[in-house]
């Protein structure tokens, strides 16, 4: 007996494209990608597989526009932060707190946990494209506080990196039910990076 499909009629096809791509981030949540076929993101909605491919060509196109939205929303954190008030360093701490937070917990974050080699080398400079922009904008929060004195001088390039590559390993090992919340993460780590870059 079939499930119910998990949008009713009144859905948008954006609606229904967003739904199968959180579907998608769930499920790798819960196994390997390797082991992922459509037909489990079919079951998950409750939909027959051929229904999946009016959506999305395959499996390696759904998992490029789950990388898509999980960096559009922290391209979201970076506007937002560098149009804010206030010091270099309580505007960087609010973007890596948002930035880990939607990592950890949104929807599309389980995505991360599935290697960029799946992607197309089209998607993959994309994805990489907007990647590089957010890590751009990081550093320039970074060089704003070494300037204003809030930071130590140094290298913004590296610290960066050290930040950025800290965060992108959370999806490895954080699990929704573990003894931390996202957000007691978001905000520990934060503060962790915020004390290793002050003077």
């Amino acid at each position: 007996m079939s499930q119910k499909p998990a949008w009713d009629a009144k859905s948008t096809v954006d609606e229904r494209r967003d739904e199968i791509l959180r579907s998608l981030a769930a499920i790798l949540r819960e196994r390997r990608l390797s082991s992922l076929k459509m037909q489990d993101i079919a079951d998950r909605l409750g939909l027959v597989k051929g229904n999946l491919y009016y959506y999305f060509k395959s499996k390696q196109e759904i998992l490029y526009h789950c990388h898509v939205k999980c960096m559009q929303a922290s391209l979201v954190a970076l506007e937002d932060a560098e149009r804010a008030g206030g010091s270099a360093a309580k505007r960087l701490r609010e973007l890596l707190v948002r930035h880990i937070h939607a990592i950890a917990e949104d929807p599309y974050g389980g995505v991360l946990l599935a290697d960029l080699d799946s992607l197309t080398a089209a998607q993959r400079r994309r994805y990489v494209t907007m990647r590089d922009q957010f890590e751009r904008g990081v550093r320039r929060l970074i060089e704003a506080g070494m300037r204003s004195g809030e930071f130590r001088a140094g290298d913004a390039r590296l610290a960066g990196f050290a930040i950025l590559g800290a965060i992108n390993w959370i999806p490895k090992w954080y699990r929704p039910e573990g003894e931390l919340s996202a957000p007691e993460i978001a905000e520990s780590f934060a503060d962790q990076f915020l004390r290793s870059l002050k003077p």
